[in-house]
């Protein structure tokens, strides 16, 4: 077991995450409850080269025909994010967000593990709403859909939660 995966494991751990263990590829799989969704997450470690992947996946899947629309949203929410992107897995329609970092060796922050776990479920939750008006829009209806206006709906966003 590599350094950086114990430290992914004892992170989770101390957090109090439910997660399941495939050791054999350095693989934690979990699933969050979110505002909106229960968001599966799946964490890889590359311990020779210091690298972790967290990727959140969505639970609705793509229709082909919804594709290019979707697209449009991953892209123009992708342009404003700091940190990850999300991908659509064309043939199957999954969409998924995933953030990666590499560590200098021996020098693996549990801070920035969970950090990194709290971002690929929070982006994925907010997404989600937008993702479902996309899907749920019938296909003779999504000429007239306009992504750019879908993006600037508020009651779509998870509340702020309370500074207290």
């Amino acid at each position: 077991m590599s350094a950086l995966y114990a430290t992914t494991l004892n992170t989770f751990k101390e957090m109090g995450w439910l997660y399941r263990e495939i050791p054999e590829h350095s693989v934690i799989e979990a699933d969050f409850e979110a505002h909106h969704a229960k968001i599966p997450l799946h964490v890889q470690v590359f311990g020779d080269t210091h690298i972790i992947s967290v990727v959140s996946s969505a639970t609705l899947q793509v229709p082909a025909s919804h594709r290019l629309p979707v697209c449009e949203l991953l892209m123009r929410t992708n342009k404003d994010l700091n940190l990850g992107n999300f991908e659509l897995e064309w043939e199957s329609g999954q969409v998924m967000f995933r953030t990666t970092n590499v560590f200098p060796p021996n020098r693996h922050d549990a801070r920035i593990i969970a950090s990194l776990v709290h971002s690929a479920v929070a982006e994925m939750d907010r997404l989600t709403p937008f993702l479902g008006e996309i899907i749920h829009t019938p296909k003779g209806e999504l000429l007239l859909l306009k992504v750019a206006d879908l993006m600037k709906r508020e009651d779509l966003l998870p509340p702020v939660p309370d500074a207290s």
